[in-house]
C-alpha cells in the first residue's frame, strides 16, 4: 500500500460522502425498508447529465485507490480489484445511507455508474503506470513534446481542466434546435453590437492569454505552442454549440483573437520569470473580472457559508462551476513552481494569500447586483492552488523533477 496516496484518497472519499449526503438534514427511517432501492427496475426518468456526473465523480477515486493499493511486486490485478471493490463499497454505503434522507433517492443505477467511474479511474491509473516506463509510447511522446519533469504533465492537466470547464456537463446536443440555441448569443450580439459585454470579453481575454502562457511553458517547442493552443482554444469554444446548456458568444471569440497578439509578445520575452509573472497577472485579472461582473437581477444575494450548496443544487451546471473555480489557480500554482526549490518550499503562504484574495472578492459581491457570494469559491481556489504543489512534492520524492 502506497501511504503517500492515502491522504488524497481519504480527501476524495470525504468529498464524495459530503456531496452524496448533502444537505445532511431530515434524517428518518426508510418507510419501504432499508434495501427497497436494491431492484433491477430502472427509474422512470434517467437524466444523461446525472449519469455522466455519477461516472465522472468516481473517476478520481478509482485513480487514487489504484495508486493506494498498488504494490511494487508487479501484481497490478490485485490493486485493480481492490480499487474496484473499495469504490463499489463506498458507493453502496452512500446509496444505503441516502435511504435515510428524504431529499435523496438511492438507486441501483447510481451504484452501477459509480462503479463504472471507479473502474475507469483505475484503468486510467493502470495505463498511466504502464506508459510511464522509459520505453513506453507515452514516455517517448512526453519527451518529444512536453517540458521535462512533471510540470509538462501538470500543464497538460490544466489545459484539460479548462476544456472540461467549458464542456461540462458533457451531454451532446446534435439536433438542429440545440445547435441554434448554442449559436444564439453569437447571432444576437453580431446583429446588435450594443449587446456586446465588455466585461465578459475581458474575462475571456485575460483567461485565454494566461492559459496560453501555461501552454508555452508546457510544450517543449515554444514555437509550436502558440499555434497549437490557438487551434485548441478555438476548437473548444466552437464545440460548445454541440453541448447541452453551453453557448458560443462573440465575447469569447473576441477574447481569443485579442489574446493571440499578446501571446506572441509573451513568447518573445527572453526571461522565463517575466513570462511566468505576466501569466499569473493575466489569470488574476481574468478571475477578478469574472468575480466583479454584475449578474442577472438587481439585488445582491446574501453570503452563502455552506460549501458546495449552489453547485449541488444545480448538478447540470454545478460541475462546470467547480472546474471554473479550480483551474485558474491550478495554472497559477504551476507557473510559480518552476523547479526543485519551489517544490521543496512550503505552499502555506501562497495558499493563505489565495484564500484571502478570493474571499475578499466574494465579500465585495455583497454590493454587486445579481451576484451571490459563496465560501465555496475560496475553497475551490485553495484546492486548485494546493493540488499542483502536492503533486510536485510527491514527484520530487520519486525523483521525477529535473530542472
Amino acid at each position: 500500500m502506497k501511504r503517500k496516496s492515502l491522504f488524497p484518497a481519504l480527501a476524495c472519499v470525504l468529498l464524495i460522502a459530503y456531496a452524496s449526503l448533502f444537505p445532511l438534514t431530515g434524517w428518518r427511517l426508510p418507510g419501504a425498508g432499508f434495501f427497497a432501492w436494491c431492484t433491477i427496475e430502472l427509474p422512470g426518468r434517467v437524466s444523461k447529465s446525472d449519469l455522466l456526473v455519477n461516472v465522472i465523480a468516481y473517476v478520481p477515486l478509482g485513480y487514487l485507490l489504484f495508486r493506494l493499493f498498488r504494490r511494487d511486486d508487479g501484481r497490478i490485478a490485485v490493486a485493480f480489484l481492490c480499487a474496484l471493490a473499495a469504490g463499489s463499497a463506498l458507493s453502496f454505503a452512500m446509496e444505503f445511507i441516502q435511504a435515510f434522507l428524504p431529499s435523496r433517492t438511492p438507486s441501483v443505477v447510481d451504484l452501477c455508474t459509480n462503479t463504472l467511474g471507479t473502474c475507469a479511474g483505475a484503468l486510467l491509473a493502470l495505463c498511466r503506470q504502464q506508459a510511464a516506463v522509459p520505453e513506453g509510447a507515452w514516455s517517448r511522446w512526453r519527451a518529444g513534446f512536453l517540458t521535462a519533469g512533471s510540470r509538462g504533465e501538470l500543464g497538460l492537466c490544466v489545459l484539460l481542466l479548462w476544456l472540461c470547464s467549458q464542456w461540462a456537463p458533457f451531454v451532446p446536443s446534435l439536433d438542429l434546435g440545440g445547435v441554434k440555441n448554442g449559436l444564439k448569443p453569437l447571432w444576437q450580439t453580431a446583429r446588435g453590437l450594443s449587446r456586446f459585454d465588455l466585461a465578459q470579453a475581458a474575462t475571456y481575454f485575460f483567461y485565454l492569454a494566461g492559459l496560453g502562457v501555461v501552454a508555452q511553458e508546457t510544450f517543449r517547442r515554444r514555437a509550436l505552442a502558440l499555434p497549437l493552443f490557438s487551434f485548441f482554444a478555438a476548437g473548444v469554444l466552437c464545440a460548445k454549440i454541440f453541448i447541452q446548456g453551453r453557448q458560443l458568444s462573440l465575447e469569447a471569440l473576441a477574447g481569443l483573437l485579442a489574446a493571440v497578439p499578446l501571446l506572441v509578445a509573451a513568447g518573445l520575452m527572453g526571461e522565463k520569470s517575466r513570462r511566468v509573472f505576466s501569466g499569473c497577472l493575466l489569470l488574476i485579472a481574468g478571475f477578478a473580472f469574472y468575480e466583479l461582473k454584475p449578474g442577472v437581477g438587481s439585488v445582491a444575494g446574501g453570503f452563502s457559508w455552506i460549501p458546495l450548496q449552489g453547485q449541488l443544487a444545480h448538478e447540470l451546471s454545478g460541475f462546470g462551476t467547480i472546474l471554473e473555480g479550480v483551474w485558474p489557480f491550478a495554472a497559477m500554482a504551476l507557473l510559480v513552481a518552476p523547479g526543485r526549490e519551489e517544490a521543496r518550499g512550503s505552499s502555506a503562504p501562497g495558499a493563505a494569500a489565495v484564500f484571502c484574495f478570493v474571499f475578499a472578492l466574494e465579500w465585495v459581491q455583497l454590493a454587486i447586483p445579481g451576484r451571490t457570494p459563496d465560501l465555496t469559491q475560496a475553497l475551490l481556489a485553495l484546492a486548485g492552488w494546493l493540488a499542483p504543489a502536492f503533486y510536485l512534492r510527491q514527484a520530487e520524492l520519486r525523483g521525477w523533477i529535473r530542472t
